[in-house]
Protein backbone atom coordinates (compact mmCIF):
# COMPACT_ATOMS: atom_id res chain seq x y z
CA UNK A 1 0.00 0.00 0.00
CA UNK A 2 2.87 2.35 0.73
CA UNK A 3 4.17 1.96 -2.34
CA UNK A 4 1.00 2.97 -4.63
CA UNK A 5 0.87 6.12 -2.46
CA UNK A 6 4.10 6.70 -2.96
CA UNK A 7 3.57 6.25 -6.55
CA UNK A 8 0.50 8.74 -6.93
CA UNK A 9 2.57 11.04 -4.74
CA UNK A 10 5.15 11.17 -7.67
CA UNK A 11 2.21 11.63 -10.34
CA UNK A 12 1.29 14.67 -8.25
CA UNK A 13 4.80 16.13 -8.41
CA UNK A 14 5.51 15.58 -11.31
CA UNK A 15 2.60 17.33 -12.69
CA UNK A 16 3.43 20.21 -9.98
CA UNK A 17 6.77 20.57 -11.50
CA UNK A 18 4.97 20.75 -15.04
CA UNK A 19 2.85 23.52 -13.45
CA UNK A 20 5.49 25.71 -12.07
CA UNK A 21 7.49 25.79 -15.34
CA UNK A 22 4.67 26.53 -17.44
CA UNK A 23 4.45 29.82 -15.46
CA UNK A 24 8.01 30.20 -15.20
CA UNK A 25 8.54 30.10 -18.94
CA UNK A 26 4.87 32.09 -19.58
CA UNK A 27 6.16 34.74 -17.41
CA UNK A 28 9.82 35.27 -18.95
CA UNK A 29 8.14 35.60 -22.08
CA UNK A 30 5.89 38.42 -20.87
CA UNK A 31 8.33 40.97 -19.52
CA UNK A 32 11.26 39.80 -21.65
CA UNK A 33 11.43 39.64 -25.79
CA UNK A 34 15.18 39.08 -25.71
CA UNK A 35 15.49 35.55 -23.62
CA UNK A 36 18.46 33.49 -23.88
CA UNK A 37 18.63 30.68 -25.94
CA UNK A 38 17.78 28.39 -22.72
CA UNK A 39 14.58 29.73 -21.73
CA UNK A 40 13.10 30.96 -24.61
CA UNK A 41 10.26 28.80 -26.38
CA UNK A 42 7.79 28.73 -29.70
CA UNK A 43 10.26 29.71 -31.99
CA UNK A 44 9.36 28.58 -35.34
CA UNK A 45 11.67 26.73 -37.19
CA UNK A 46 13.98 25.44 -34.17
CA UNK A 47 13.95 23.38 -30.50
CA UNK A 48 14.19 25.01 -27.45
CA UNK A 49 14.03 23.52 -23.71
CA UNK A 50 10.68 25.73 -23.05
CA UNK A 51 8.91 24.08 -25.98
CA UNK A 52 8.63 20.79 -23.99
CA UNK A 53 6.74 22.17 -20.57
CA UNK A 54 3.44 22.39 -22.18
CA UNK A 55 3.84 18.32 -23.29
CA UNK A 56 5.08 18.02 -19.91
CA UNK A 57 1.99 19.09 -18.11
CA UNK A 58 -0.16 17.63 -20.87
CA UNK A 59 1.27 13.76 -20.23
CA UNK A 60 1.14 14.87 -16.62
CA UNK A 61 -2.59 15.02 -16.98
CA UNK A 62 -2.49 11.84 -18.82
CA UNK A 63 -1.30 9.55 -15.75
CA UNK A 64 -3.86 11.47 -13.38
CA UNK A 65 -6.23 11.16 -15.93
CA UNK A 66 -6.15 7.03 -14.81
CA UNK A 67 -6.94 7.45 -11.58
CA UNK A 68 -10.05 10.06 -11.92
CA UNK A 69 -11.37 6.84 -13.98
CA UNK A 70 -10.27 4.44 -11.42
CA UNK A 71 -11.94 5.93 -8.73
CA UNK A 72 -15.05 7.00 -10.49
CA UNK A 73 -15.67 3.53 -12.79
CA UNK A 74 -17.57 1.57 -9.99
CA UNK A 75 -19.90 4.71 -10.22
CA UNK A 76 -23.22 4.54 -12.36
CA UNK A 77 -23.18 5.43 -15.79
CA UNK A 78 -24.84 8.66 -15.02
CA UNK A 79 -22.20 9.65 -12.39
CA UNK A 80 -19.08 8.93 -14.16
CA UNK A 81 -20.61 10.88 -17.23
CA UNK A 82 -21.83 14.03 -14.81
CA UNK A 83 -18.32 14.04 -13.48
CA UNK A 84 -16.85 14.46 -16.76
CA UNK A 85 -19.08 16.43 -17.82
CA UNK A 86 -18.02 18.75 -14.75
CA UNK A 87 -14.43 18.70 -15.28
CA UNK A 88 -14.72 19.33 -18.99
CA UNK A 89 -17.28 22.18 -18.39
CA UNK A 90 -14.95 23.73 -16.08
CA UNK A 91 -11.81 23.73 -18.29
CA UNK A 92 -14.46 25.07 -21.11
CA UNK A 93 -15.49 28.17 -18.64
CA UNK A 94 -11.68 28.85 -17.51
CA UNK A 95 -10.56 28.96 -21.06
CA UNK A 96 -13.51 31.37 -21.79
CA UNK A 97 -12.41 34.08 -19.45
CA UNK A 98 -8.53 34.06 -20.00
CA UNK A 99 -8.41 33.17 -23.86
CA UNK A 100 -8.30 36.79 -24.49
CA UNK A 101 -5.03 37.09 -22.94
CA UNK A 102 -3.73 33.63 -23.37
CA UNK A 103 -4.75 33.04 -27.38
CA UNK A 104 -5.78 36.55 -27.96
CA UNK A 105 -9.39 35.84 -28.65
CA UNK A 106 -12.35 33.85 -26.72
CA UNK A 107 -12.56 30.19 -26.74
CA UNK A 108 -9.50 30.37 -28.85
CA UNK A 109 -7.08 27.45 -28.28
CA UNK A 110 -4.67 28.02 -25.08
CA UNK A 111 -3.11 25.80 -23.12
CA UNK A 112 -6.30 25.21 -21.00
CA UNK A 113 -8.94 24.43 -23.86
CA UNK A 114 -6.13 22.19 -25.63
CA UNK A 115 -6.13 20.15 -22.03
CA UNK A 116 -9.94 20.10 -21.90
CA UNK A 117 -10.14 19.15 -25.61
CA UNK A 118 -7.94 16.31 -25.16
CA UNK A 119 -9.04 15.53 -21.56
CA UNK A 120 -12.89 14.44 -23.38
CA UNK A 121 -11.07 12.58 -26.40
CA UNK A 122 -8.55 10.16 -23.49
CA UNK A 123 -11.40 9.63 -21.03
CA UNK A 124 -13.41 7.95 -24.31
CA UNK A 125 -10.46 5.95 -25.03
CA UNK A 126 -9.48 5.00 -21.41
CA UNK A 127 -11.10 1.51 -20.93
CA UNK A 128 -8.92 0.59 -24.25
CA UNK A 129 -6.48 -2.30 -24.16
CA UNK A 130 -2.83 -0.32 -24.35
CA UNK A 131 -2.02 -1.53 -27.13
CA UNK A 132 -4.91 0.10 -29.17
CA UNK A 133 -4.28 3.53 -27.51
CA UNK A 134 -0.40 3.39 -28.97
CA UNK A 135 -1.96 2.55 -32.56
CA UNK A 136 -4.50 5.27 -32.03
CA UNK A 137 -1.09 7.32 -31.83
CA UNK A 138 0.84 5.95 -34.41
CA UNK A 139 -2.36 6.51 -37.10
CA UNK A 140 -2.33 10.18 -35.48
CA UNK A 141 1.33 10.57 -36.67
CA UNK A 142 -0.22 8.73 -39.77
CA UNK A 143 -2.53 10.97 -40.35
CA UNK A 144 -0.17 14.24 -40.43
CA UNK A 145 2.28 12.60 -42.81
CA UNK A 146 -1.25 11.56 -45.26
CA UNK A 147 -2.25 15.14 -44.67
CA UNK A 148 0.97 16.72 -45.52
CA UNK A 149 1.72 14.31 -48.64
CA UNK A 150 -1.86 15.69 -49.66
CA UNK A 151 -0.83 19.66 -49.04
CA UNK A 152 -3.70 19.78 -46.48
CA UNK A 153 -1.75 19.99 -43.86
CA UNK A 154 -3.10 22.88 -41.26
CA UNK A 155 -0.83 26.25 -41.34
CA UNK A 156 -0.46 26.22 -37.72
CA UNK A 157 1.60 28.80 -37.02
CA UNK A 158 -1.13 31.24 -37.89
CA UNK A 159 -3.12 30.29 -34.40
CA UNK A 160 -0.96 30.05 -30.82
CA UNK A 161 0.09 26.79 -30.11
CA UNK A 162 -1.15 26.06 -33.81
CA UNK A 163 -5.05 26.26 -33.07
CA UNK A 164 -7.55 23.83 -32.87
CA UNK A 165 -6.31 21.95 -35.82
CA UNK A 166 -2.92 21.13 -34.03
CA UNK A 167 -5.36 19.55 -30.87
CA UNK A 168 -5.24 16.06 -33.04
CA UNK A 169 -1.79 15.85 -32.97
CA UNK A 170 -1.07 16.36 -29.13
CA UNK A 171 -3.12 13.29 -29.13
CA UNK A 172 -0.65 10.86 -28.32
CA UNK A 173 1.85 13.10 -25.60
CA UNK A 174 -1.74 12.57 -23.32
CA UNK A 175 -2.22 8.79 -24.17
CA UNK A 176 1.03 8.22 -23.80
CA UNK A 177 0.68 9.56 -20.04
CA UNK A 178 -2.68 7.51 -20.11
CA UNK A 179 -0.51 4.60 -20.94
CA UNK A 180 2.16 5.49 -18.37
CA UNK A 181 -0.57 6.24 -15.91
CA UNK A 182 -2.45 2.41 -16.30
CA UNK A 183 1.64 0.99 -15.28
CA UNK A 184 2.29 2.86 -12.60
CA UNK A 185 -1.10 1.41 -11.06
CA UNK A 186 -0.09 -1.90 -12.03
CA UNK A 187 3.10 -1.21 -10.59
CA UNK A 188 4.48 -2.10 -13.77
CA UNK A 189 8.08 -0.51 -14.62
CA UNK A 190 8.37 2.13 -17.74
CA UNK A 191 11.21 0.27 -19.07
CA UNK A 192 9.22 -0.68 -22.25
CA UNK A 193 7.59 2.65 -22.56
CA UNK A 194 10.72 4.26 -22.31
CA UNK A 195 12.01 2.13 -25.14
CA UNK A 196 9.23 2.42 -27.13
CA UNK A 197 9.31 6.58 -27.17
CA UNK A 198 12.93 6.27 -27.53
CA UNK A 199 12.93 3.76 -30.60
CA UNK A 200 9.95 5.57 -31.73
CA UNK A 201 11.69 9.24 -32.05
CA UNK A 202 14.24 7.63 -34.10
CA UNK A 203 12.31 6.60 -36.32
CA UNK A 204 10.12 9.90 -36.81
CA UNK A 205 13.26 12.34 -36.52
CA UNK A 206 14.59 10.31 -39.73
CA UNK A 207 11.30 11.57 -41.53
CA UNK A 208 10.66 14.96 -40.38
CA UNK A 209 12.26 17.72 -37.71
CA UNK A 210 10.82 18.39 -33.87
CA UNK A 211 9.36 21.30 -34.42
CA UNK A 212 6.88 22.41 -31.70
CA UNK A 213 5.41 25.43 -33.87
CA UNK A 214 4.58 22.52 -36.63
CA UNK A 215 3.27 19.85 -34.69
CA UNK A 216 5.59 17.86 -35.85
CA UNK A 217 5.40 13.52 -34.70
CA UNK A 218 8.91 13.53 -34.62
CA UNK A 219 8.05 16.16 -31.74
CA UNK A 220 5.38 14.55 -29.99
CA UNK A 221 7.59 11.25 -29.88
CA UNK A 222 10.16 13.32 -27.90
CA UNK A 223 7.94 15.02 -25.56
CA UNK A 224 6.40 11.48 -24.45
CA UNK A 225 10.52 10.20 -24.04
CA UNK A 226 11.29 13.34 -21.96
CA UNK A 227 8.10 13.23 -19.98
CA UNK A 228 8.53 9.66 -19.06
CA UNK A 229 12.37 10.26 -18.07
CA UNK A 230 11.18 13.34 -16.30
CA UNK A 231 9.11 11.16 -13.86
CA UNK A 232 11.07 8.33 -13.09
CA UNK A 233 13.47 11.40 -11.89
CA UNK A 234 10.93 12.94 -9.68
CA UNK A 235 9.28 9.50 -8.55
CA UNK A 236 13.31 8.43 -7.64
CA UNK A 237 13.78 11.54 -5.89
CA UNK A 238 10.70 11.38 -3.78
CA UNK A 239 12.17 7.68 -2.63
CA UNK A 240 15.18 8.95 -1.67
CA UNK A 241 13.55 11.95 0.02
CA UNK A 242 10.87 9.41 1.84
CA UNK A 243 8.69 12.41 3.11
CA UNK A 244 5.67 11.93 4.47
CA UNK A 245 4.49 15.37 4.43
CA UNK A 246 3.26 16.65 1.52
CA UNK A 247 5.62 18.69 -0.53
CA UNK A 248 4.88 21.98 -2.55
CA UNK A 249 5.50 19.96 -6.17
CA UNK A 250 2.42 17.59 -5.17
CA UNK A 251 0.33 20.47 -3.75
CA UNK A 252 0.22 22.24 -6.53
CA UNK A 253 -0.28 18.76 -8.83
CA UNK A 254 -3.20 19.01 -6.92
CA UNK A 255 -3.77 22.18 -7.98
CA UNK A 256 -2.47 22.90 -11.21
CA UNK A 257 -5.47 24.79 -13.02
CA UNK A 258 -5.99 27.65 -10.04
CA UNK A 259 -2.12 27.88 -10.41
CA UNK A 260 -2.42 29.03 -13.93
CA UNK A 261 -5.82 31.09 -13.51
CA UNK A 262 -3.34 32.82 -10.34
CA UNK A 263 -1.01 33.97 -12.81
CA UNK A 264 -3.16 35.32 -15.32
CA UNK A 265 -5.28 37.12 -12.88
CA UNK A 266 -2.33 38.36 -10.58
CA UNK A 267 0.44 39.13 -13.07
CA UNK A 268 -0.18 38.42 -16.62
CA UNK A 269 -3.42 40.26 -17.19
CA UNK A 270 -2.72 43.18 -14.85
CA UNK A 271 0.79 43.46 -17.31
CA UNK A 272 -1.29 43.26 -20.38
CA UNK A 273 -3.67 46.20 -19.15
CA UNK A 274 -1.12 48.35 -17.94
CA UNK A 275 0.69 47.87 -21.72
CA UNK A 276 -2.44 48.50 -23.74
CA UNK A 277 -2.76 51.68 -21.28
CA UNK A 278 -0.02 53.09 -21.80
CA UNK A 279 0.37 52.18 -25.45
CA UNK A 280 3.71 49.56 -25.22
CA UNK A 281 4.13 46.32 -26.49
CA UNK A 282 4.10 42.97 -25.13
CA UNK A 283 6.14 41.65 -24.34
CA UNK A 284 7.48 43.93 -22.48
CA UNK A 285 11.45 44.46 -22.18
CA UNK A 286 13.02 44.71 -19.03
CA UNK A 287 15.59 42.44 -19.79
CA UNK A 288 15.76 39.04 -19.55
CA UNK A 289 17.67 38.77 -15.88
CA UNK A 290 14.80 40.73 -14.66
CA UNK A 291 12.32 38.71 -16.45
CA UNK A 292 13.55 35.34 -14.71
CA UNK A 293 13.69 37.36 -11.33
CA UNK A 294 10.10 38.54 -11.49
CA UNK A 295 9.16 34.68 -12.41
CA UNK A 296 10.99 33.06 -9.93
CA UNK A 297 9.41 35.33 -7.22
CA UNK A 298 6.06 34.81 -8.48
CA UNK A 299 6.68 31.06 -8.66
CA UNK A 300 6.13 30.75 -4.77
CA UNK A 301 4.07 34.19 -4.40
CA UNK A 302 1.57 32.52 -6.35
CA UNK A 303 1.65 29.25 -4.28
CA UNK A 304 1.51 31.02 -1.13
CA UNK A 305 -1.85 32.99 -2.59
CA UNK A 306 -3.39 29.47 -3.31
CA UNK A 307 -2.25 27.92 0.17
CA UNK A 308 -4.37 31.16 1.59
CA UNK A 309 -7.16 30.35 -0.56
CA UNK A 310 -7.24 26.86 0.92
CA UNK A 311 -7.12 28.11 4.84
CA UNK A 312 -10.10 30.49 4.22
CA UNK A 313 -12.14 27.71 1.90
CA UNK A 314 -11.02 25.33 4.62
CA UNK A 315 -11.88 27.09 7.76
CA UNK A 316 -14.54 25.25 9.88
CA UNK A 317 -17.74 27.44 10.31
CA UNK A 318 -18.30 28.93 13.94
CA UNK A 319 -21.46 26.94 15.43
CA UNK A 320 -24.59 28.62 15.37
CA UNK A 321 -26.29 29.28 18.93
CA UNK A 322 -29.31 27.88 19.28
Amino acid sequence: MKSSVMRVRSIDAFRGLAIVLMVFFTLTFVFSRSLPDLITHNVAGSLHLGDFVLPLFLFASGMSLVFFHEKRKGNKAREYILDVIERFGKLVLISFFISPFSAGGFLQMDEVMLSAVLFLVCILLIGLPDTLLVLIALAVFGLYFALSDLSLLPDFSAYYLGGYPAAIFYLPVMLGGVIAGKRVMERKELTTALLGAGMLFVVLLLIVPPYKSDATPSFMALSILLSLVVFVLVETALKQLNKKREGVLEYLGRQPIRYWVLMFVMVKIPVEVYAFSAGLELPLELGWTNAVLIAVVCVPVLYAVSKGIDLILLKPQPKKKR
